[in-house]
Parts: structure tokens; C-alpha cells; sequence
């Protein structure tokens, strides 16, 4: 009975100790983001027509899923290096820029109180 209770509990050591491995290298971000003339914005699933896509305004230079305090300028947490950023007409980008995502435009709304880390 005595080699069960310790066979059972090793057993069970064995699977807390392997359901915590690799914790640390899971992130998640509560949204997606993109970083630009070093504010932050919170990509959301609002579509913007071609026709309201103004001019290009960055590229995304760095994408990470690493979660951080510090982001970088032109950084993206979902969009991969080369993801263009554009203005909207008559929107100002202290309010919203667009993602281009393929042939699909999204909204990317500024967080206030948010920056990029200093350059």
C-alpha cells in the first residue's frame, strides 16, 4: 500500500512538473498591435475601404510575439516585417491608421497614454 501512495504520488509530481514546462515561451497579448511615429495602436477588426486609403505612412520593420514593456517604433505583435501602414482621408493618425492586410484595410485605433520606446 506504502509502494502505491509513492508510485501514485511520483506519478503525479511527473505530470505538474512536465504541465509546467514552457510556460515562460507562451505570450499572449490581450490584442494585436502596431507601433508607428512612435505611438501605439490596437488593430480592430473595422474594415476600411480602399477608396478612404490615403498614403502609405510606414512599414512595419519588427514583428514579435515576445510580450515587452518596451516596443519599438514600426513594430507589430500579429503583422510580419513589411506590413504597410497607411493614412485614412480626413481622419487624423492621432486617432486611426490602416493596416493592409492583403486586399483588406483595418482600422488601427491610437491608445492613448501608450509610446513606443525612445529611439
Amino acid at each position: 500500500m506504502k509502494r502505491a501512495f509513492t508510485l501514485i504520488l511520483t506519478f503525479m509530481f511527473c505530470l505538474v512538473a512536465c504541465s509546467n514546462l514552457g510556460h515562460s515561451e507562451i505570450q499572449s497579448w490581450a490584442f494585436d498591435v502596431v507601433t508607428w511615429d512612435h505611438g501605439v495602436y490596437k488593430v480592430t477588426n473595422e474594415k476600411v475601404s480602399e477608396t478612404e486609403v490615403e498614403i502609405e505612412i510606414g512599414i512595419i520593420k519588427k514583428h514579435s510575439t515576445n510580450e515587452s514593456d518596451e516596443l519599438p517604433d514600426l513594430f507589430s505583435n500579429k503583422y510580419k516585417k513589411g506590413t504597410r501602414l497607411f493614412k485614412v482621408k480626413n481622419i487624423e493618425t492621432t486617432n486611426y491608421i490602416s493596416v493592409q492586410d492583403n486586399d483588406t484595410y483595418y482600422q488601427a485605433v491610437k491608445m492613448d497614454g501608450m509610446k513606443t520606446a525612445a529611439n
